[in-house]
């Protein structure tokens, strides 16, 4: 049975070979298929796959997947065990000098052998005029990466203005502040690096959630602004918004003084917070000063 970790070469050969949640009923021994990767061999055990479900007849006996495929010698031993059963190979080696080591020992032996990235590599090398790394595992890299800044972007959404502190220690970072104070551009910014980002909004007469002193405090970053600049981003705000009720409060500098005095009282009480003055500066700027704060060199110790 093929299983995400692929096949081990002890593995004897069973009555079906399964890929993913399709599965191939096969008469023993017929059709195997071998897969020879520098990396993990997923790329190609996902397109074989893909490739499988568009035949019928059920003669793919097994399907083997070769991680780690690094030397002449890895090669020639694997494809030693293929000429015994006949196989396809199918593969994703990266190195050209492996790839030409490889396609020449395949018609010493008679064996049909399928490159999936040799001439993709070099037509890309024409195009670019550049050569490639030839490094493999480089594609789940990226892709790792990839997934990581969507885990981060969800994350952000869903811890976004305070709205739920359960996961808050699982966060990277956590920002602190009043309303309009970029918490959540600078939060959604932050995810797109890869961080975990969740922000908490400062309220007057609303005490400070005790969860944020369960966690490290070089974790957390106080956000404050220059009261003439907060006013002006309400007032923008509410214009937008075409708001009435709490609008004259909510863009009140009498009321916007006691906000700020207020988040003063608390970033005195943890003085451990990292606290940057968003005013005048973008999200791109704010955002490389919080990292500097939380991972930096700057780093609350």
């Amino acid at each position: 049975m093929l299983n995400r970790r692929g096949y081990s070469q002890s593995q004897s050969v069973n009555r079906q070979s399964e890929i993913g949640s399709l599965r191939y009923p096969y008469r023993m021994d017929q059709h195997p298929i071998y897969i020879l990767s520098g990396g993990s061999g997923e790329t190609a055990l996902r397109m074989v796959a893909a490739a499988l479900t568009q035949f019928h007849s059920g003669d793919v006996s097994v399907v083997r997947r070769f991680q780690n495929v690094f030397t002449h010698e890895d090669i020639e031993r694997i494809l030693q065990l293929a000429a015994e059963k006949r196989a396809v190979i199918v593969h994703t080696i990266v190195s050209r000098e492996q790839r030409i080591f490889l396609d020449q020992r395949c018609a010493d032996l008679r064996l049909t052998q399928v490159d999936l990235f040799g001439d993709l590599l070099n037509t890309l090398g024409l195009y670019l005029r550049e050569s490639p790394d030839e490094r493999p595992g480089l594609f789940h890299a990226v892709g790792d990466r990839y997934f990581k800044r969507i885990e981060a972007i969800e994350f952000a959404l869903k811890y976004d203005d305070g709205a739920d502190l359960s996961g808050i220690a699982t966060a990277d970072i956590v920002l602190v502040g009043l309303s309009r104070t970029s918490k959540t551009p600078l939060s959604m910014y932050l995810a797109m690096e890869g961080h975990r980002v969740m922000n908490v909004p400062l309220v007057p007469g609303v005490p400070v959630p005790p969860e944020l002193d369960g966690i490290p405090q070089g974790r957390i970053v106080g956000l404050t602004i220059q009261p003439d600049r907060l006013q002006e981003i309400r007032l923008n705000r509410l214009s937008r918004l075409g708001a009435g009720g709490f609008a004259d409060k909510y863009s009140d500098m009498g009321h916007i003084l006691e906000e700020l005095t207020f988040a003063e009282g608390v970033f005195k009480q943890h003085r451990r917070w990292p606290l940057i003055d968003v005013t005048g500066k973008s999200i791109e700027e704010t955002a490389g000063l919080v990292l500097d704060r939380v991972f930096g060199k700057e780093r609350a110790v």
